[in-house]
């Protein structure tokens, strides 16, 4: 095995990852949120004006934890934190893994994007139409006309393919091909706390398209 096949990546170092879903559908909170504050340290990788994003929801995640500190023992699992508190007038837990949960999904589609790309042979240097993609699909509905002004200026400021790989691999050159196959497996991982997110949001009436 090759030098570079074996070098560490954003990807290859995270932890804790996402927590497994339990046999009756349940996601450990502090797992879901331990990692989740450890995903969003990406942005970094992708420059200042992502910074919007990650201080948004690292404070959404701070919320969370507000309210599960307030009874850990019951709040273990996420599910129940967002059943006991989906009455809130405030809504304050429901709102802000709202947020968190679409934000998680941009993130994923604008990954998702880059490694379709590679596989399907298309690899472009250019990587900010994958983000505008993204974030028409996830957050543009949620977001009044000044704030989607402002993200049209972050998605645009996306680096190079070869810039963010680089960076990925903390300045060193490594295989991309070892890098997707890390990253799809990260974000499939991801991808099956969020579809229980978004089916707990369904069956309880918690989703909402007001926006900010």
């Amino acid at each position: 095995m090759s030098e570079e096949t074996t070098l560490p990546h954003f990807f290859s170092e995270l932890s804790p990852l996402y927590p497994n879903v339990t046999q009756d559908g349940k996601i450990d909170t502090v797992q879901f949120l331990e990692a989740s504050k450890s995903f969003i340290q990406m942005y970094d990788l992708l420059g200042t004006t992502f910074y919007i994003v990650k201080k948004d929801m690292s404070g959404n995640i701070e919320k969370l934890y507000k309210t599960y500190n307030k009874a850990p023992e019951k709040y273990k699992y996420l599910n129940d934190l967002i059943f006991e508190e989906r009455n809130d007038p405030n809504i304050f837990a429901v709102d802000a893994l709202l947020w968190l949960k679409r934000a998680l999904e941009f993130t994923v589609l604008f990954i998702n994007g880059i490694c379709e790309e590679e596989d399907k042979g298309m690899r472009s240097e250019k990587l900010d139409h994958l983000a505008t993609e993204a974030y028409n699909q996830t957050l543009k509905h949620f977001h009044k006309w000044l704030v989607q002004n402002l993200f049209k200026m972050v998605v645009k400021s996306v680096p190079y393919r070869s810039d963010l790989v680089k960076s990925m691999y903390f300045g060193k050159t490594g295989s991309e091909k070892t890098l997707y196959k890390d990253l799809l497996a990260y974000i499939k991982q991801l991808e099956t706390n969020l579809k229980v997110i978004v089916q707990m949001y369904d069956e309880w009436g918690l989703d909402s398209d007001k926006k900010v």
